[in-house]
């Protein structure tokens, strides 16, 4: 699985849920979240593209084929609980990753400019 942090997912309300799965067993891939609609239970709820999922309300997923996954899936009628897996390189901008910031703009004399391109691009 490589490293990453295990977060927890919680969604209510019933299906749709708003995002698709790819992978599974007999694929030899881990089952990961292929796609978020915007707006949707899945884009509220934290859930991002390429996250593994480690298992569904309790239920394992390693083991599990793709049409097991989306027949467990559908048995669901109202609470959603995923453990997933968010991979260590996902892009993700928070205010503490600007904290050097400052210190690489005094190394490097005025890059301010740099500095706020490379901003929008990790933002993009």
């Amino acid at each position: 699985m490589g490293t990453g942090d295990f977060i927890c997912i919680s969604m209510t309300g019933g299906a749709p849920w708003g995002f698709r799965l790819q992978g599974g067993k007999e694929q030899q891939q881990p089952l990961q979240v292929a796609k978020i609609r915007s707006q949707s239970k899945a884009s509220g709820s934290g859930l991002c593209e390429g996250d593994e999922v480690v298992s569904i309300n309790g239920n394992p997923c390693a083991n599990l084929t793709y049409p097991e996954v989306i027949k467990l899936m559908e048995s669901i009628t109202d609470s959603l609980q995923m453990l997933i897996k968010r991979r260590v390189d996902a892009r993700f901008l928070f205010l503490e990753d600007l904290s050097p910031l400052p210190y690489l703009q005094h190394l490097l004399g005025d890059t301010s400019l740099l500095i706020a391109t490379l901003a929008n691009q990790l933002m993009s």
